[in-house]
């Protein structure tokens, strides 16, 4: 099953602005969906947001060939590169998320921390 924008930010993104820049993606395969995205397109790359609901050897099949459409879109919009975000609104740090990364061929890792304070 290809990539699928949809109309609606899905539950599991519930953290990022409705009416923000953000378009979803659902991802899926034979067996149904298997992972949510949102992306958005900034200066000088697409930002991409990913969560996925399912794992396993298929799956990981199917995501090298649903980054290629990633990719695609990123040429599409005249964007050089595709930069992957984490987002954990908890503060946990994931280790695993720079493995995963380089497994799809994502370069350049860093972290990035933000904490925001409300003045209301």
């Amino acid at each position: 099953m290809p990539v699928t924008e949809t109309a609606t930010r899905p539950d599991l993104l519930a953290n990022f602005p409705e009416d923000g820049p953000y378009r979803w993606l659902e991802l899926a395969d034979a067996h149904g969906p298997y992972a949510v995205c949102a992306i958005a397109e900034r200066p000088d790359y697409l930002e991409l947001h990913l969560t996925m609901t399912r794992w396993g050897p298929e799956t990981r099949r199917t995501l090298a060939r649903d980054l290629e459409w990633l990719k695609d879109e990123a040429r599409r919009l005249g964007l050089p590169r595709i930069m992957g975000v984490r987002a954990d609104d908890k503060g946990r740090f994931n280790e695993n998320l720079f493995r995963f990364a380089r497994l799809y061929g994502f370069g350049e890792m860093c972290v990035f921390q933000t904490a925001s304070l409300a003045v209301d």
